[in-house]
């Protein structure tokens, strides 16, 4: 399989410690490639994705969103970086297979 594009997203949860609340913050990457999209363990045909789009404010610090909007709900992640380059690759790729359409 090809890779066309990859996206940077952090998941966040909170420790409690006996004196102290902690925010952890972990990396993960989302792929695209030809025929599917994998998020760590979780693999989606392409042609149970209707949509993907993100949100963020143009500040670098700034936390942003991505939706990927299936055939079993929308899944959304935590981003941090411009997701540009996934969905105009996404698009594209629609575009190109009347399948997907």
């Amino acid at each position: 399989m090809n890779l066309l594009a990859s996206q940077t997203c952090v998941e966040i949860r909170q420790e409690i410690g006996w004196t102290e609340k902690r925010i952890v913050e972990t990396k993960f990457d989302i792929h695209l490639f030809e025929n599917q999209l994998t998020v760590k363990d979780d693999v989606f045909p392409l042609t149970s994705i209707f949509d993907i789009s993100y949100r963020k404010k143009p500040e670098t610090d700034a936390m942003g969103f991505l939706y990927i909007h299936t055939d079993k709900g929308v899944r959304t992640f935590y981003i941090k970086e411009d997701a540009y380059s996934l969905v105009s690759a996404y698009r594209k790729l629609k575009s190109d297979r009347p399948e997907l359409r």
